[in-house]
């Protein structure tokens, strides 16, 4: 697709996982109990980049846009999920990558994932009594009308 001069770009990302708590979750039970650095997983980029403002509308302007700006919306939170095996399903069936890690590991590891998930889960939530928090960022910038 094309933009339109003067047309506006926005797009969403998660904020990192010190403060979404479902990827907090499953991140540091994957880096604690499973392999992080799954055979046959090609780098990428940090997904959660552009979850910071700065880095969001640096991008932006990197490549001409103007009038960027971030909004947070750090009230979000996943209220559907109710429980650290929900979350962990979620996870492997709602997501890109953290799917392929999850994929990658062996039976035991996965099986220790799930555990451990179900376990920070419950002393997050206090059991689930409350709702995940999960803050994500809207960034936009304009294409500029002439170069």
């Amino acid at each position: 697709r094309v933009l339109r001069p003067g047309g506006r770009l926005s797009f969403s990302a998660w904020a990192p996982p010190t403060r979404t708590e479902g990827f907090r979750i499953a991140l540091e039970s994957i880096a604690e109990v499973g392999n992080p650095n799954v055979e046959g997983l090609p780098d990428g980029p940090n997904f959660f980049d552009f979850g910071d403002s700065n880095q969001a509308t640096n991008a932006l302007k990197e490549i001409g846009f103007v009038d960027t700006r971030s909004v947070e919306l750090s009230e979000m939170k996943w209220t559907s999920i109710k429980n650290g095996s929900e979350l962990y399903d979620v996870l492997l069936q709602g997501t890109s990558r953290t799917r392929e890690i999850l994929l990658g590991q062996t039976e035991e590891d996965s099986a220790a994932i799930a555990s451990l998930m179900i376990q920070k889960y419950d002393a997050i939530t206090d059991s689930g009594k409350r709702s995940l928090a999960m803050p994500a960022l809207i960034t936009s910038g304009c294409k500029p009308t002439s170069v």
